[in-house]
């Protein structure tokens, strides 16, 4: 707003919010006319009269204003003579009623009447009535007020209710993080002045990367550029101490000027919509999850409605990010629950079905020797097939037990449990394979030491079927930055750059690794081996 009290006025009736005081000369008027000239010149809404053809004869300084305001025309834009269509033009049809019940001779009433001026939508409350002169209408007088702020607020305030709605049901229906999340990025800009928003969240541990999500107005790709941004800067802990609701000026050209945000930088051309942004944490049980950023044009300002409204949004979405993370989390649980009640069942029936079809062939392989019969008979050969075939179902049945609830893994740890199976593929493939790792417990959360396990599995079992290596090594070793598990083999070596479609192992294992926030990453070359890391961040 302008300095100038004369420019500071409520847009509703043009009244000044602050005490203006005017001049005025004494006057010889009869009291009735000088009262009848104070109403016209000073009360709080717009009065016009027309003649019976709706041509301007007369309007006060607040009609005069809404004018002024909505379509930036000087004063003069309301001389006398002016016909009223040509002072809203294209509303003829808006106007009819209004017009011929007023000239009928009656008065007529409507609160929030829409019209429609160039640019812009607005809504008036309106009394159009009949003026008299020797029992007959001789012109009509308009009194308006301006609605517009009141009914825009109503549709803001409704449309809100139902974006509340919508969040909420969707996160009670087990809708995915991503459709709630970008339903919050969308309504951020359809119910508020906002250009544009994005979200960025995590979860507490901080065991897996940032994600984004980000209104099209941004530009494709501006959610992976914050989750670069992110990257590059180091998934942290953050104080709620640091969101203090304020608008950051000029945000636009001091985050070209910032290194860290490079990744963001091909998005702030200089003719992006907004240049100042606000941001609004994301808490869930006093912990913050993630941030709701809402960019502005230049100089705009939030009021107090905007910021409650944009900080229950943000405790919405803060709800969903932690809904995400327990279901998730629920799921994990599950599924291992699920594989230590399949890993018994199948334990203590197929398992002991075959130890006892073994028992039966070998028992039949020495009734047929009593009975002198050689190993050449067709019926001793056939056991001797069964007997070995029930062996190796046995055998494959006991690794499937191992893949479903690796009982070293349990009791002994994650070193101990590769162990173990290293001196399996190694008696089986007649292969060398070594494991190293530090004696100590390693600390690590069971989800995190499985989707671990189950990596170097995956890539010792795709050395012993591709690489044909003469040895493969294990490793696993404490860093700064977290814990590095190295698979390497002397093996044959493949291009990692190409997609395989077809070939799960890779995906598989690159998706275990996103699971529990760890970085995954190939290294081969024909002829050269091929390398597996995995870096899994410190549990906190």
């Amino acid at each position: 707003m302008s300095s100038d009290p004369t420019r500071d006025v409520l847009r509703s009736t043009s009244m000044p919010t602050r005490p203006l005081v005017d001049d005025v000369a004494p006057s010889g008027s009869p009291l009735e006319t000088q009262l009848l000239e104070l109403f016209f010149d000073r009360v709080p809404m717009g009065v016009a009269v027309f003649d019976t053809d709706m041509r301007l004869q007369r309007c006060n300084k607040t009609w005069t204003a809404f004018y002024e305001h909505y379509l930036g025309v000087p004063a003069e834009y309301t001389a006398p003579g002016r016909h009223l269509n040509d002072l809203i033009p294209g509303n003829e049809e808006a106007v009819r009623l209004l017009v011929d019940t007023a000239l009928s001779g009656r008065v007529i009433r409507q609160a929030a009447h829409r019209i429609a001026i160039p640019g812009t939508e607005t809504y008036w409350d309106v009394v159009f009535a009949p003026l008299f002169g020797d029992g007959r209408v001789v012109g009509v007088v308009d009194i308006v007020t301006d609605a517009t702020d009141r009914v825009l607020s109503f549709q803001r305030l409704e449309a809100r209710i139902a974006t509340f709605s919508r969040v909420a049901s969707g996160m009670s229906v087990d809708q995915p993080l991503s459709t709630t999340l970008s339903q919050v990025v969308d309504a951020v800009r359809s119910t508020s002045e906002a250009v544009a928003c994005s979200i960025v969240c995590w979860e507490e541990d901080w065991r897996r990367p940032a994600t984004a999500y980000a209104d099209d107005v941004l530009g494709a790709g501006f959610a992976d550029a914050l989750e670069d941004v992110w990257r590059i800067r180091g998934m942290r802990p953050v104080d709620l101490a640091e969101y203090d609701g304020t608008v950051t000026r000029g945000f636009r050209d001091a985050a070209l000027a910032d290194p860290t945000l490079a990744p963001m930088h091909p998005f702030l051309v200089e003719d992006v919509p907004w240049k100042d942004m606000a941001l609004f944490p994301l808490v869930a049980s006093g912990v913050v999850v993630g941030e709701v950023s809402v960019y502005l044009t230049a100089g705009h300002d939030l009021d107090e409605d905007d910021r409650a409204y944009l900080s229950a949004l943000a405790d919405q979405a803060a709800v969903a990010v932690r809904n995400s993370a327990l279901y998730r989390a629920a799921e994990q649980t599950a599924a291992l629950e699920e594989r230590h009640r399949l890993a018994r069942e199948l334990h203590d029936s197929v398992s002991q079905a075959l130890f006892s079809m073994t028992l039966h062939a070998r028992t039949a392989q020495r009734h047929l020797e009593a009975a002198g019969l050689g190993a050449d008979h067709p019926v001793a050969v056939e056991i001797d097939q069964l007997h070995a075939l029930t062996q190796s179902a046995l055998a494959e049945m006991r690794a499937l037990i191992f893949e479903l609830r690796p009982g070293a893994l349990e009791a002994e740890g994650l070193v101990a449990a590769l162990t173990k199976h290293a001196a399996a593929v190694a008696a089986r493939e007649q292969l060398d394979v070594e494991v190293r790792g530090p004696d100590r417990d390693l600390g690590l959360d069971p989800v995190v030491e499985e989707h671990l396990y189950r990596i170097a599995l995956e890539a010792v079992h795709n050395t012993v079927k591709h690489a044909a290596a003469d040895r493969v090594e294990i490793r696993l070793e404490h860093r700064d930055d977290g814990l590095e598990l190295r698979v390497s083999d002397d093996g044959v070596g493949f291009d990692p750059r190409p997609e395989r479609p077809g070939h799960l192992g890779l995906r598989t294992m690159r998706e275990r690794a996103d699971a529990i926030g760890a970085t995954f990453g190939i290294h081969s070359a024909p002829g050269g081996g091929s390398t597996v890391t995995v870096l899994a961040p410190h549990p906190r």
